[in-house]
């Protein structure tokens, strides 16, 4: 369901992962882009899972979806609101690199994304995918609290 964008600014990316602070980002991300006539890539990155013989791939498929989903539902009401023209895209891969790459492949000219997402690990590390992000990216990165 995506929409691609035809206006001539360059897109905004933003990490989505369903959290409160990834929400926050994307609040900030829609506001500039209603000002700027711009539109926005939002991104929800999955590690890859290793499929087995307990864990097939249609099994590891379903979770991907469920995960891409959940992470989208609150995004595509807020878009929804706004007019805003946005790209919602799924990826597999490591979190940092795979945002960092995706700016630099779709020309996206700032990377906003919350400064901590989902889970106990992402909370020990404070932020450790920002921080990569930081680090990887070609572009502005904006943390969001």
């Amino acid at each position: 369901m995506a929409t691609r964008s035809r206006r001539s600014a360059a897109a905004l990316l933003v990490a989505m992962d369903g959290s409160e602070n990834a929400l926050r980002a994307l609040k900030l991300a829609l506001a500039w882009a209603r000002q700027r006539d711009q539109a926005i890539h939002i991104v929800h990155v999955q590690p890859r899972i290793k499929s087995s013989r307990l864990m097939p791939r249609s099994l590891i498929e379903e979770h991907y979806e469920r995960q891409s989903q959940a992470a989208f539902k609150p995004a595509r009401e807020l878009v929804k609101r706004t007019g805003v023209t946005a790209v919602f895209d799924d990826c597999l891969g490591d979190p940092a690199a795979t945002l960092a790459a995706y700016a630099k492949k779709y020309h996206c000219e700032q990377i906003v994304l919350g400064n901590r997402g989902h889970g106990a690990i992402a909370t020990l590390f404070l932020g450790s995918v920002a921080m990569k992000v930081l680090h990887l990216a070609d572009v502005p990165v904006t943390l969001v609290k």
